[in-house]
């Protein structure tokens, strides 16, 4: 075999982990790959090295592990797609040697990560933890690297020796130690050893690496100039790569920063079919360059054209409003006025209401009825007055002058929401850095404010709606921390600070929010009101001043942060496209409310070494994977009480492919909280008390069960609502019901709504319900209260 073959063998298989052979490449429902070593158990306390069954029983296994060597990964079976590849390409592997630790104390659990060194050029660090009598200097060494983890091991040393296997992603490590690393341990006069360096590169996707490196060694071998087509090979694989990032940062809506990369795109040595590739993107963003020149330009001599000075000054204002903000996210509205404007078949006012209605409704909504046009603008203004108004008695004038207004319908102002920047501006003075805002809202009566982060993500456009991460902080950690996790840190050393944060939230256009939950010196989550409220009042505040995707809001959180992210979770599972809990642990209602869980996606992340953490929350984890649910576990081997970078990729791999789900046909849920009290289209109040536990009173007293609250859409247009509550209110929208057909709703299976009129769209309830959850994307039009 000559070098060219011993470099790309097994290429283009990617990166598949070879475990003998078990090894496997299985596709999820969701479309997600994990690569590993694979087995089955039923339960992820279980040892699966130590399969047991009942005695005289046929043991089931419902739970799928996938080992890839940095963590094992748990998914309900039934969740799992197709297996795809049966015997994975073996992984690269260089030993690194150290004089690692046979004998001496055994680390049963890893406590809270203090400091941890970088690594030396000979790939030694020390790692602190907090331990029971102050803190524990625990001295590592790599041992092993390959593509996708590397072994660190406790090594030799004194007074003490750790014996401990811990893994971490070779991705983690910054490109400059790794090399350095490698090049203390390959033998640089050695070609072979050189080439697995390549070739862990190589496997690593790290093209730019494994270019360089092959590069050098055809500089210190000259003998083997065969490989020069292969640092030809490398160097497409790296301009691919680079297509790639531009494509995620066009599809992040980042359009300023992707015209930059296609133009300043590396054409050295580059295949003619990725080259055409770039020319095509570049041309498709110069065409919407000239159609957004176009627009502007009719635009402009359709109202220069308009003989009625007060039409024209209401269409100069649209203008000027349409060309300040026109761009790629906004283009597509003014499509109908671009099909319809060219000629004479309509006048100029025709063309100006186009105009006028396409950008506030979309290009489907338009209209070429001037009046019309003209008074949806006023509406707008009136509607963005009243989600701005805090007084309600103003607000109901506004009310008042919206419903007398042309155009003014439920339907139509709806649309208005849908297409609105946001109502409620961002201070000037609340900007901290580049893109990231401290800002107040109130909790709730006489419960004071809570203080939150916004981090906006590069390029922000209010006309576009961006996914959104709630993240919530754990003991000893600030909020703060929180953003440098998710849209990584701000940098250092830079006077002025222009550059802002570049993390993966940055990449992926994801706007963070990280809310200062706890009170001062709260050592654990108490699972009350005040938190609850705290999360949801921070979330509908930044709804009413950021561009959020409502459907793709993910919560999150870290510690007591991840306790509090999987309790709120189960308590409101309509709000939320999924759920990442770190380094959680169930206890009290998370204990109660497994009901719930099967209507959100989850995914935990957890260390082996955490205190057991696994083992304490195996009952619900179990609960949880074996059905068919959306639900990951993820244990990181070796690992103790730390924020787990290393998950971070795969996490936003696996939210990019996440929505809120619809309302489902029918649901059941469980509610022992008077706060826990909205699911989807059904509002409770008054729940039985002996069904209502206060945190504090915990445990609940013998005898006592959760209030089940039902809800089912029937056929013919009908809801249907079981609850043992006081009152019940069930809100209606189109997502839910027909508003052209009769509407029946029936509330502890009596009819609430009258057989003649049913239920009908208002105007007041759209506007109240924008105003109070800020979910514009998809209010409610209508509700019906019992009694």
């Amino acid at each position: 075999m000559n070098l060219h073959q011993s470099i790309w063998l097994g290429v283009a298989a990617g990166l598949l982990i070879a475990y003998g052979s078990h090894a496997a490449t299985i596709q999820l429902e969701d479309g997600r790959t994990l690569v590993g070593k694979i087995g089955e158990t039923s339960g992820v306390a279980e040892d699966p090295t130590k399969p047991s069954a009942p005695a005289g029983g046929v043991k089931v296994t419902p739970i799928l592990i996938v080992d890839d060597g940095l963590r094992r990964t748990f998914v309900p079976k039934a969740f799992v797609r197709d297996i795809i590849d049966q015997e994975a390409e073996r992984q690269i592997k260089i030993r690194v040697w150290q004089n690692d630790a046979e004998h001496g104390m055994g680390l049963g659990r890893v406590g809270r990560m203090v400091r941890v060194t970088p690594f030396d050029q000979f790939g030694r660090r020390i790692y602190e933890m907090q331990g029971p009598g102050g803190v524990i200097s625990v001295v590592q060494g790599i041992t092993e690297i390959t593509p996708v983890y590397t072994r660190v091991r406790g090594l030799s040393a004194e007074p003490t020796s750790y014996v401990w296997d811990q893994r971490i992603a070779t991705s983690s490590i910054p490109r400059e130690t790794l090399s350095m690393i490698l090049q203390q341990t390959a033998e640089q006069g050695d070609l072979e050893a050189r080439l697995q360096v390549v070739r862990l590169y190589l496997q690593g996707e790290r093209y730019v690496d494994a270019r360089r490196e092959l590069e050098q060694v055809l500089i210190d071998f000259p003998e083997a100039e065969d490989l020069a087509a292969d640092a030809r090979q490398l160097r497409q694989l790296g301009a691919r790569s680079i297509l790639k990032e531009i494509e995620l940062r066009r599809d992040a809506g980042q359009y300023p920063l992707v015209r930059q990369l296609l133009e300043t795109f590396p054409s050295d040595a580059v295949a003619g079919e990725t080259l055409q590739q770039v020319r095509e993107m570049l041309k498709a963003l110069q065409e919407r360059d000239a159609l957004q020149k176009e627009v502007l330009d009719r635009l402009r001599q359709v109202v220069e054209g308009i003989a009625e000075p007060k039409v024209r000054a209401i269409g100069e204002s649209v203008e000027k409003e349409i060309a300040a903000e026109l761009n790629d996210i906004s283009l597509p509205r003014m499509v109908a006025f671009l099909n319809l404007s060219d000629g004479d078949a309509l006048s100029n006012e025709q063309k100006c209401a186009l105009a006028i209605s396409g950008w506030l409704l979309g290009a489907n909504q338009a209209t070429d009825n001037l009046p019309t046009a003209l008074s949806l603008f006023h509406v707008r203004e009136k509607v963005l007055a009243y989600l701005r108004e805090p007084t309600p008695a103003v607000r109901d004038r506004l009310l008042v002058d919206i419903r007398d207004m042309e155009g003014a319908s439920v339907a139509r102002v709806a649309e208005l929401l849908k297409l609105m920047a946001p109502p409620l501006p961002l201070p000037e003075e609340a900007q901290q850095a580049p893109g990231q805002f401290e800002l107040f809202t109130p909790i709730g009566v006489g419960q004071g404010d809570v203080r939150y982060l916004v981090q906006l993500p590069p390029y922000y456009d209010p006309l576009r709606s961006y996914p959104t991460i709630v993240t919530l902080n754990g003991l000893g950690y600030l909020p703060e921390q929180q953003l440098d996790f998710w849209s990584g840190p701000l940098p250092k050393n830079e006077p002025d600070n222009d550059r802002g944060r570049m993390g993966q939230a940055m990449r992926h256009g994801y706007i963070t929010i990280a809310v200062d939950w706890q009170k001062p010196h709260q050592f654990q989550y108490d699972f009350s009101a005040r938190e609850h409220a705290s999360v949801l009042a921070a979330l509908r505040d930044a709804m009413r001043r950021v561009a959020i995707d409502t459907d793709r809001v993910f919560l999150t959180g870290h510690d007591m942060g991840g306790d509090a992210a999987w309790d709120i979770g189960l308590a409101h599972p309509d709000l939320w496209a999924g759920v990442i809990p770190f380094l959680a642990r169930p206890e009290k209602f998370a204990l109660w409310y497994g009901k719930n869980a099967e209507y959100v996606p989850w995914y935990f992340v957890q260390g082996e070494l955490d205190g057991g953490k696994v083992a304490a929350g195996a009952r619900e984890y179990d609960r949880y994977l074996r059905g068919r649910d959306d639900m990951t576990v993820v244990e990181l081997l070796g690992r103790g009480h730390e924020p787990f970078s290393d998950e971070i990729q795969r996490l936003f791999d696996w939210m990019g492919r996440k929505k809120r789900r619809p309302p489902p046909e029918q649901f059941e849920v469980v509610s022992m909280r008077p706060w826990d009290s909205f699911y989807w289209w059904l509002e409770v109040q008054d729940l039985p008390e002996k069904s209502m536990v206060h945190p504090d009173n915990w445990p609940p007293e013998r005898g006592v069960r959760a209030a089940p609250l039902r809800g089912r859409k029937y056929a013919g247009n009908k809801l249907g609502a079981v609850a043992p509550a006081g009152r019940v209110t069930v809100w209606l929208s189109p997502d839910i019901v027909d508003f052209d057909k009769p509407v029946e709703v029936e509330i502890n299976r009596r009819r609430a709504t009258s057989r003649a009129a049913g239920a009908e769209p208002d105007l007041a309830v759209l506007l109240e319900d924008a105003r109070t959850r800020g979910d514009r994307k998809r209010p409610f039009w209508a509700k019906v209260e019992w009694p």
